[in-house]
């Protein structure tokens, strides 16, 4: 029996699909997936959230958490470094701090890492309105605390220079920013970037703890 042309048989339709199928369920693939991102709301403008902390509670941060405390203001310590930026004083913000990550994290990187944590203070209080710390001391022995080491807890002084300590009152309102350690292909370099989420806590005035005096004497 003959076929007539222009006829189409099942095996036609069979042979049709299977030559054609890994193509047609890739076009398939892309044509669904822009469907299936806007139902999970990828295609959403991302807001970040504001939280609250309150001092002495432990905030994962992503690559690692931190416990603020407290925070001092003081011209008794790291005096060399005080003097290099032109500060009149020390805003020291009280931390715990532990790397969760396999590699050192510093604590004075300027990038986004500077979100991590950021007093708010009147424009000009701090020095270049840095919101990265330029040093940090450990408190245990006051020597360099700029880098946490994976898995070491660390119990540092964040330290950003100040243009009239006088002017600084009893509470300090800082922010704390969720942020992922990631690995940038055209960079070649690993980096923070911030997730948008903040949270703000309100942090006690304490003194300056004893192992970070420097007197004068030692200079």
């Amino acid at each position: 029996m003959s076929v007539e042309a222009g006829a189409i048989t099942a095996r036609t339709v069979g042979a049709f699909l299977l030559a054609t199928w890994p193509r047609r369920l890739v076009a398939g693939l892309v044509l669904l997936l822009p469907a299936v991102v806007a139902a999970l709301g990828g295609f959403a403008t991302a807001e970040g959230r504001t939280f609250e902390l309150q001092a002495g509670e432990t905030l994962d941060l992503g690559p690692m958490t931190m416990r603020p405390i407290a925070f001092f203001v003081s011209d008794e310590t790291n005096r060399t470094w005080l003097e290099a930026t032109g500060g009149e004083a020390w805003l020291g913000v009280l931390v715990e701090v532990e790397n969760t990550t396999e590699r050192p994290i510093s604590l004075t990187f300027g990038g986004a890492a500077s979100d991590a944590l950021v007093p708010q203070l009147p424009d000009g209080q701090i020095i270049d309105q840095l919101s990265t710390p330029p040093y940090a001391s450990r408190v245990e022995d006051n020597t360099d605390g700029r880098d946490a080491l994976p898995s070491l807890p660390s119990y540092v002084a964040l330290l950003w220079p100040v243009t009239d300590p006088d002017e600084i009152g009893d509470v300090l309102t800082a922010t704390m920013t969720e942020s992922q350690w990631r690995y940038g292909i055209m960079s070649g370099e690993e980096s923070w970037m911030s997730l948008g989420d903040v949270w703000t806590v309100e942090l006690p005035r304490t003194e300056m703890p004893q192992t970070l005096v420097e007197p004068e004497d030692d200079l």
